[in-house]
């Protein structure tokens, strides 16, 4: 009789214990990680019209559609140019702040910073692949749904 009531004793133990582990796993998720959290509104990527859109809500006619496809390729070009006098004012821009902050740095230092911004560049690298390839199966499964 007396290792029946070790028994629950021990039972409800372990029962108050999980149901206290488990309480504070689902308190942590649903309401500490929402205080902590950066609201961040991702927001739908605002694009300027393209020809398809225009032409099936304004009804353009086949020369308004040639005509505005000529000024789209018109403008591609003036549009290259201007991403890469910001590419190349931002790189300019990345240097001079990195020599400025390597003035500050001590040699281990350097070595260190070089190691982090190395770091940061694979990062990106891989990102921008990641983001190629999901790219290329939106457009794939879009091609198959047509």
């Amino acid at each position: 009789m007396k290792n029946h009531y070790k028994f629950w004793i021990a039972f409800s133990l372990i029962l108050v214990f999980a149901a206290g582990v488990l309480g504070g796993i689902l308190f942590e998720q649903n309401i500490l990680d929402k205080k902590t959290k950066k609201i961040t509104r991702k927001r739908a990527p605002v694009r300027f019209p393209s020809l398809e859109m225009m032409a099936e809500e304004l009804n353009l006619t086949e020369d308004q559609q040639e005509q505005i496809r000529e000024i789209f390729n018109n403008n591609e070009e003036r549009f290259k140019i201007m991403r890469s006098q910001i590419h190349e004012r931002f790189s300019s821009i990345r240097s001079q702040l990195k020599s400025e902050i390597k003035n500050v740095l001590t040699e281990e230092q350097n070595i260190k910073f070089e190691a982090m911004i190395e770091k940061y560049l694979s990062q990106r690298r891989k990102e921008q692949e990641e983001r190629k390839k999901h790219s290329k199966k939106i457009k794939k499964n879009k091609g198959e749904e047509k």
